[in-house]
């Protein structure tokens, strides 16, 4: 078993579609927090999904959706995951947020 640290993706959608954000590894598991950010001065709006397999989210995957994030401010949520999930991203306003997904990959 090997253990790694550090950051696992990140993004800033320039979309306001929901994206694929990170693929756990085959045979790996993951243990991280989810931070984001809104970059800009004005309420954004964001979701996540944590899904069963790579594909776009069903209603039952999502973490959080609609969900507003005053300007200049941030919020961390904790994932933990397993192959063959996936977490997802959507950011309902272009390039005013960013997702940074780090923590601990086992494989």
């Amino acid at each position: 078993m090997t253990i790694e640290y550090g950051r696992l993706a990140a993004s800033a959608p320039a979309v306001t579609t929901e994206a694929e954000l990170y693929a756990v590894p085959s045979g790996a598991e993951i243990i991280a927090n989810l931070v984001i950010t809104n970059i800009t001065a004005t309420l954004a709006t964001f979701g996540v999904a944590h899904t069963d397999a790579s594909g776009a989210a069903t209603a039952e995957d999502w973490l959080a959706k609609g969900e507003s994030l005053a300007g200049h401010s941030r919020i961390t949520i904790p994932i933990t995951a397993k192959n063959p999930e996936t977490i997802r991203v959507e950011a309902g306003t272009a390039d005013a947020l960013t997702f940074h997904l780090a923590g601990m990959k086992k494989i």
